[in-house]
């Protein structure tokens, strides 16, 4: 079957109960390219004093997909039937009830920023947050170089904001201010 360049697309799933957990390698077998945002938690140990540091699913039942439909479907129909899953996996704006497809540039900025494991990011959902209040940047120095967002307090600090719209929004540590360079809108 025959697609192009444009079919593909990131698409967001959801997958109950840990499943997102139990999809990646059929994703992995598949070649497909996925993107599941973990955090790291410390983590007392039972019995004991000491503490561990564990990695946790950011966001434990959404998986972000960049592939065509052509090549996807298959993959999460075999999925289904594996894991028994009777709903649709690919998430839908609860509006219009279409899919969610998040466009390349802004899941290169949420990846860039909830992909990093070394900086405590926060995750906000979007009706909690005022991207207008804040200033449109694109970080100029540090992990985050190049990553582009809404420059804005947050917690009382100054950090970047990368929204996926219907979804949520994540935010950088701390950011200082000779790090970031407005720019306009196009």
């Amino acid at each position: 079957m025959q697609y192009s360049i444009k079919d593909i697309l990131w698409y967001v799933l959801f997958a109950a109960n840990g499943k997102a957990t139990k999809i990646q390698p059929c994703l992995k077998e598949a070649s497909i390219e996925y993107f599941f945002p973990m955090y790291y938690k410390e983590r007392k140990i039972r019995g004991s004093e000491r503490c561990e540091r564990v990695s946790l699913p950011l966001l434990g039942n959404l998986i972000f997909v960049k592939s065509s439909r052509n090549v996807l479907d298959p993959v999460l129909k075999d999925v289904k039937s594996r894991f028994s899953i009777s709903y649709d996996l690919y998430y839908k704006d609860m509006s219009d009830k279409k899919i969610i497809v998040v466009p390349e540039n802004q899941m290169k900025n949420f990846i860039a920023v909830a992909g990093n494991g070394q900086e405590q990011i926060i995750y906000l959902p979007n009706e909690e947050v005022n991207l207008e209040k804040g200033v449109r940047v694109r970080i100029t120095g540090g992990i985050f170089a190049g990553v582009e967002g809404v420059f804005m307090r947050v917690n009382g600090d100054k950090r970047v904001v990368v929204s996926i719209p219907n979804l949520f929004s994540v935010s950088t540590a701390y950011i200082a201010s000779c790090y970031v360079q407005e720019i306009s809108e196009v």
